[in-house]
């Protein structure tokens, strides 16, 4: 591979990466906002329907939490993948 050739897949290979971290800014952003939406609407909810799903109020941060998700997102993965 010649000096050019090399500075061409280098420019092609970054912008490829740039591209994909705007992808997962974005993604990450839905995300967020999805979560917020559905913290609210947990709030609101009475406690008996609280009961019934198997929450408490108290758990609803971290039932909504970005860590919480992404790691039983992860794990279902692993799981649909066997």
């Amino acid at each position: 591979m010649t000096t050019i050739d090399h500075a061409n897949y280098s420019a092609l290979r970054d912008r490829l990466d740039a591209i994909g971290f705007a992808k997962s800014a974005i993604r990450l952003a839905f995300r967020a906002l999805k979560m917020r939406s559905e913290r609210a609407a947990l709030h609101e909810m009475p406690d008996y329907l609280l009961k019934d799903i198997g929450i408490g109020r108290s758990e609803i941060d971290h039932v909504t939490s970005m860590r919480f998700t992404i790691a039983n997102s992860a794990q279902s993965g692993r799981l649909n993948a066997k």
